[in-house]
C-alpha cells in the first residue's frame, strides 16, 4: 500500500470511529479539569460572619402570584424589592454555598458574599489547585 493511500485509509477509519462515538471530527471528548481538585475562594456568602446572610439573585422575580415567600422544588426563597433572595448559612448543609460547590458537578453552587457586606466583595477570586509544580 502506498503512503498516501495508507494515510487516507487511516484518517477515514479515525473519522468513522469518531463518528460512531458521536464525536465531531478529530476532537477528543470534553471533560472537567477541575473535578476532584481543591478550590478556595477569597470570600463566600455566609462564611466568617457567625450568622446567616441574605443574598439576592440578579434576576428579577415574577410577582404575578403576589406571594412574598415562594417555593420552587425544594428551594424556598423570598422576594425583596422584586429580587429573588435567600439566606446563606455556613452551618447548614441546605443553605451553605462553599467554593467546592462550583466544581462538584451537581446543581449546588458557590455564592459570593452580597455587596451589602462591603464594596471589597465586588472582586472575589476562586482558585483551583491543579498541583502543578513551577520551576
Amino acid at each position: 500500500m502506498e503512503p498516501r493511500s495508507f494515510l487516507i485509509s487511516f484518517f477515514t477509519a479515525i473519522f468513522l470511529i469518531d463518528h460512531a462515538t458521536c464525536q465531531v471530527g478529530l476532537q477528543p471528548g470534553q471533560f472537567n479539569l477541575a473535578t476532584g481538585r481543591k478550590v478556595v475562594a477569597t470570600a463566600t456568602c455566609g462564611e466568617g460572619i457567625g450568622h446567616p446572610e441574605m443574598y439576592c439573585k440578579l434576576t428579577g422575580a415574577n410577582l404575578e402570584r403576589g406571594d412574598q415567600q415562594q417555593r420552587v422544588g425544594h428551594e424556598k426563597y423570598f422576594i425583596v424589592q422584586g429580587q429573588i433572595c435567600d439566606y446563606c448559612d455556613a452551618t447548614s448543609s441546605d443553605q451553605s454555598h462553599p467554593a467546592e460547590n462550583a466544581i462538584d458537578g451537581t446543581e449546588r453552587w458557590w455564592q459570593s458574599p452580597p455587596l451589602s457586606r462591603g464594596g471589597q466583595f465586588m472582586e472575589v477570586n476562586l482558585t483551583i489547585d491543579f498541583n502543578q509544580v513551577i520551576f
